[in-house]
């Protein structure tokens, strides 16, 4: 996992080429004007979800798995709280969905909670169970998100 701000001294520079890609399409879009929805960066192998989500209770969420890719995750406008934990493949499954490349745990060990504002983003591997999208504060709140995936093949290229 990678957590830091967009616009802060990291020069990505010690970054896989595919990630340093989709911190350019960041830094180059402007997420604000650009329409909801799927827009590609690279075909199937590097696209950008952008959408105005709405934060939720920490029991009202499971941490997620990928196999196939990385989430990208960056906040132009509002923020949440994202818990975060190592993988151990022992957890146990609520919801598999392997054909979306996603999978609902039920609980994992020593879960930790990152706070995201406006201008940060997190990379998530496939070695992090992750829990977005939970509350800054004591209610539920809407804030723009941008999530590229980026497919683990691409890591292969460097």
């Amino acid at each position: 996992m990678i957590f830091s701000k967009l616009n802060g001294s990291d020069t990505f520079a010690a970054y896989p080429k595919a990630i340093r890609q989709a911190l350019e399409f960041l830094r180059s879009t402007d997420l604000m004007a650009l329409p909801l929805g799927t827009h590609p960066i690279d075909g199937e192998r590097m696209f950008a979800n952008l959408m105005d989500m709405t934060t939720r209770p920490f029991d009202a969420s499971h941490p997620e798995v990928h196999d196939k890719y990385i989430d990208l995750m960056y906040w132009p406008e509002g923020g949440e709280r994202i818990g975060v934990a190592h993988r151990t493949g022992a957890e146990r499954l609520v919801t598999p969905r392997p054909e979306g490349d996603i999978d609902f745990l039920e609980a994992v060990e020593d879960e930790s909670i990152l706070t995201a504002t406006a201008g940060h983003f997190g990379i998530f591997f496939p070695w992090d169970a992750h829990r977005p999208g939970l509350m800054l504060g004591d209610a539920p709140a809407t804030s723009r998100k941008c999530v590229i995936k980026i497919s683990m093949e691409l890591l292969k290229d460097d």
